[in-house]
């Protein structure tokens, strides 16, 4: 089996796919690697740690002339041309967002396999150490764009001795929100989580006992209450596959203090919040509208490469280990995470909250196999 290990292009991502250490597992297990020229550099990963391993390193072409395509993100449309029939294409693709790519990978009669829809152990399990990264640096942006030269409230998010601190709401109460709760706790701030299910109310009140914190349950009236007194406001909602509905509606973005921050942590899924009409990028990472900073930066992870990349390939090796022992067909059947990752196979959409969203043709990936 061929495996390229592809440079990510998109704008201010910095991450790759596979460190060294973790190529090396792949070569001796009878594979051989191409890695793109310069792909591991943002992460601190030179040419030469690769080809100390094995590695060959080659152009962004050859990487993509494989069997199987290791990448961090989502194809950018100048790669589509790269697609061919039978080749199975990793990352977090996200593909609700982009029903121009599933178009693509379905004419080309790709195999995509979605980092963020792999379940283990009833988590999301590769999504999880990139959530957590998100979670709390959406907390660190937050802070920073409260200052006044970016035109926020200009208040010091942790306060001072003398001076509380600002607030912080998240919507919904998952890994992201739980991370990024922690840490705006340790800075002094008030922190609400608005969540769905009472289980989760329960552990969250649990999980944070005797701090300046609240955990409310999720109605449009609530939502719309809590949004008017944060400081930073950050939304979480992750539908796995699917494309979320906007929960956070113009007439509550304009009811925010003017000067407060808005993050949308799953906007590369298309977000919760009616108006981000567009991802921005770490390089220009927000827009201003009814006086609320927007921030929509669909790979904050990407921001912080080295931290993001050991926690990335720390998770996905188990997987791309068992597809180079076994074969793509016989590892989706021997382990039924990998399956949950398979939301394209042989250009059949096989995720239903994918078709759904992109209005394909859905087929059960049992079928097909």
């Amino acid at each position: 089996m061929k495996v390229g290990i592809v440079k990510e292009h998109k704008a201010g991502e910095g991450r790759v796919a596979a460190t060294p250490a973790n190529v090396k597992k792949l070569i001796d297990a009878g594979t051989q690697v191409m890695v793109e020229d310069q792909a591991g550099t943002g992460s601190g990963f030179e040419n030469s740690a690769y080809e100390a391993v094995g590695a060959k390193i080659v152009s962004h072409e050859q990487a993509w002339d494989a069997d199987l395509v290791v990448k961090v993100k989502e194809p950018e449309p100048e790669e589509y041309k790269y697609f061919k029939k039978g080749q199975a294409i990793w990352g977090f693709q996200h593909l609700a967002s982009t029903p121009e790519t599933v178009k693509a990978m379905e004419k080309a009669g790709v195999t995509a396999i979605g980092g963020e829809t792999i379940v283990a152990n009833g988590q999301l399990a590769l999504l999880k150490p990139m959530s957590a990264i998100a979670g709390r640096r959406s907390v660190i942006m937050g802070a920073y764009y409260l200052e006044s030269q970016h035109g926020g409230e200009g208040i010091l998010l942790p306060g001072t001795p003398e001076v509380a601190a600002g607030k912080v709401v998240f919507f919904g109460g998952g890994n992201a929100a739980v991370n990024g709760a922690e840490l705006a706790l340790a800075m002094g701030c008030e922190v609400s989580i608005i969540e769905l299910k009472q289980e989760r109310i329960d552990w969250l009140k649990a999980h944070f006992q005797g701090q300046r914190f609240k955990a409310i349950n999720s109605t449009p009236e609530n939502l719309a209450a809590e949004i008017k007194t944060a400081d930073v406001f950050i939304s979480t909602i992750l539908i796995p596959g699917a494309r979320p509905p906007k929960l956070v509606t113009e007439d509550m973005v304009k009811s925010m203090k003017k000067g407060s921050v808005l993050i949308d942590v799953a906007i590369d899924q298309g977000g919760t919040v009616e108006t981000i009409d567009h991802p921005t990028t770490i390089e220009d990472p927000v827009f201003t509208k009814y006086g609320v900073i927007h921030y929509a930066v669909p790979n904050q992870p990407g921001a912080v490469p080295r931290t993001a990349t050991v926690a990335l390939s720390n998770g996905n090796i188990k997987y791309l280990m068992e597809i180079a022992h076994s074969g793509l067909d016989d590892a989706i059947k021997l382990d039924e995470a990998l399956a949950s990752g398979i939301n394209i196979y042989h250009g059949q959409v096989v995720n239903e909250g994918l078709a759904k969203s992109v209005n394909s043709d859905y087929h059960k990936l049992n079928d097909l196999l």
